[in-house]
């Protein structure tokens, strides 16, 4: 073999070390897809009555506590005042012994159910969030148990990813790992394992991971930090399931 031959068999194998080592500095880490979900409520009537005031909106932000509708109640209103007096009467007759206690329990009972009823016409969020789904309006009659309005906290947002089982034991709950919104950009946002299932599952459907779906497969839920709410439920996160 002479020398030239050398020199462009070096070459050659320059080139395709270095075109190796390019591969490998440029290799991108496997990425696990999840969907975003948020805490979602129904807020249904605990009483049958009709609807008059449904001031809240699709799409308005609501304090919880704060009234998303008020029932008429008339019926319950009308039997307060005659139970408010019942009490009253009570109260003033077991004071002089001219009641028994056991008439007097009776009489506090009816007044607790009554006000604790006109309490439940003023239907209030039971926690802070948006309001998704209005289900009735203003004027209509509703019975016990009807769905009134579905509420979402979006800032309390996680997303499930599934892993195979030889790479489970990478994580560990509480650990911090890094989501990725491909629609943003690559936009970066700050996440939290919160739970890793105790039994394998086979891939769910909805959920690509890039690989063969038929493996068994861990859920991992993690809740990912949304200040500027700019992940929503539906979306699709990708990460690497690690910090970086």
């Amino acid at each position: 073999m002479n020398k030239k031959t050398i020199i462009v068999l070096c070459v050659v194998l320059a080139v395709f070390a270095a075109v190796g080592i390019r591969k490998l500095i440029l290799k991108k880490p496997f990425l696990y897809a999840g969907t975003l979900e948020t805490t979602k409520v129904i807020v249904s009537s605990k009483i049958s009555s009709d609807i008059v005031s449904f001031p809240v909106e699709e799409g308005d932000s609501i304090k919880k506590g704060q009234e998303i509708l008020e029932l008429s109640c008339d019926e319950y209103k009308v039997l307060a005042r005659q139970i408010d007096n019942d009490f009253e009467r009570a109260s003033a007759l077991v004071k002089t012994g001219h009641m028994s206690h056991s008439a007097y329990d009776i009489a506090e009972k009816n007044k607790r159910d009554n006000d604790l009823r006109l309490e439940w016409c003023h239907v209030k969020a039971p926690l802070d969030g948006v309001i998704i789904t209005k289900f009735r309006e203003n004027g209509e009659v509703v019975s016990v148990g009807e769905n009134l309005v579905s509420m979402a906290d979006p800032y309390d947002i996680w997303a499930y990813f599934y892993v195979p089982h030889d790479e489970v034991y990478k994580l560990k709950i509480g650990q911090e790992i890094i989501g990725i919104l491909p629609e943003a950009g690559g936009r970066k946002f700050k996440g939290r394992i919160i739970k890793i299932s105790e039994e394998a599952e086979f891939t769910p459907k909805n959920v690509q991971t890039r690989e063969e779906r038929t493996r068994l497969v861990y859920g991992i839920k993690v809740r990912f930090d949304n200040p500027d709410l700019i992940l929503k439920a539906g979306m699709t996160i990708e990460s690497t399931l690690n910090n970086e």
